[in-house]
């Protein structure tokens, strides 16, 4: 390991230490119901979203709304994963060179599964394989 990575190392950790402090009272005001300095600029926003979504933000999921989102949320997540690794071929890759091939319907539906279910076992070489926008899209 050389000494720029060490600086870089202990740069993000010097980061991360000063931080913890002011964030985790944010954090812990927030969560309290309590005002921070964030609240005039933020809560106009999170009111319209929350309008938008259709959310009442004093009304708490009981287990069965809770399991019912998470199920649908993960459906929806493993549907746009799958449908983004079979339709890379069209999708921009940053390179001109570089043309992956669609994967096939089972590895794609794999790759989808195991994504959403944070086990992220993959049959597929890597970069061989994928673009940088099926790398980092988030599931």
């Amino acid at each position: 390991m050389d000494v720029y990575a060490m600086l870089q190392y202990g740069v993000f950790l010097l980061v991360v230490t000063a931080l913890v402090y002011p964030v985790g009272r944010y954090l812990t005001r927030v969560f309290g119901g309590e005002s921070t300095w964030l609240d005039p600029g933020l809560r106009p926003l999170e009111r319209v979203c929350h309008r938008l979504m259709g959310i009442d933000a004093h009304h708490d999921m009981d287990w069965k709304e809770y399991a019912s989102a998470f199920v649908v949320f993960s459906l929806a997540g493993t549907l746009l994963l799958y449908t983004i690794l079979r339709i890379q071929p069209f999708l921009h890759t940053f390179d001109s060179v570089y043309h992956p091939a669609p994967l096939s319907p089972d590895l794609a539906l794999n790759t989808a599964i195991s994504f959403v279910t944070t086990t992220t076992w993959q049959a597929y070489g890597g970069e061989n394989t994928m673009s940088y926008f099926k790398s980092i899209t988030p599931t």
